[in-house]
């Protein structure tokens, strides 16, 4: 169920993830390379499901959450974008790098605390792993992200 869920989606429109797939995992993939990817993916993934679910357990056991949702299932790839993207952000300009990453988990923050659902603690859970990944991130001077190639006001230190 664990591994099934990492490939539902939403809904049943599979299009709006084409430009999260080319920007986030497709460049983190060529960067990280597929086995340590995939490892922080499935990590993100994994990790992020069970705080998730955790934090719902705990809620529905105080009384902070109905308990019909005792048998609530969280699925889709966000997990494991998030995971990735945060690995990913390793590879932005050094000057940019640190900042970025404390607004995404601030924006994250906040939200798991403004709406405190397994989703939202999950998806914090999640950026946080790709995050402890990014350290280790092969190459990070020599891949930077986006590419030098771009033209793009972001490459800018």
């Amino acid at each position: 169920m664990l591994v099934s869920s990492l490939f539902w989606l939403d809904d049943r429109r599979w299009w709006p993830y084409v430009p999260v797939f080319a920007t986030v995992v497709g460049p983190a993939e060529r960067r990280l390379g597929t086995g340590r990817w995939l490892l922080v993916g499935s990590a993100a993934h994994l990790i992020g499901t069970y705080v998730g679910q955790g934090h719902l357990r705990l809620r529905i056991r105080t009384g902070r959450a109905p308990s019909r949702l005792v048998n609530a299932r969280d699925v889709g790839v966000s997990y494991f974008v998030l995971g990735v993207a945060g690995a990913l952000s390793g590879y932005l300009p050094p000057a940019w790098r640190a900042q970025t990453q404390l607004v995404v988990a601030g924006a994250l923050a906040a939200n798991a605390v403004a709406r405190p659902t397994a989703t939202e603690v999950g998806h914090l859970t999640a950026f946080t792993v790709g995050l402890a990944a990014s350290t280790t991130a092969p190459d990070r001077e020599g891949k930077p992200y986006p590419p030098d190639e771009w033209p793009s006001a972001a490459r800018r230190s």
